[in-house]
């Protein structure tokens, strides 16, 4: 393999690699609703999960 051949191969894989790490969503995820069961009884269920936040 040529020299600018290696050279253009690293490039391109060093580009991809950095465009494909700088994807995804920013900031807090939301959790979708429950695909069972009634939304409501997991509602109340979610103050136990923003406890953890505190360090507690």
């Amino acid at each position: 393999m040529s020299m600018r051949r290696r050279v253009s191969s690293i490039l391109l894989l060093t580009l991809t690699a950095l465009s494909l790490a700088a994807c995804g969503l920013r900031g807090e995820l939301e959790r979708p609703p429950p695909l069972w069961g009634d939304p409501q009884d997991y509602e109340e269920s979610e103050t136990a999960d923003t406890a953890d936040e505190d360090g507690r």
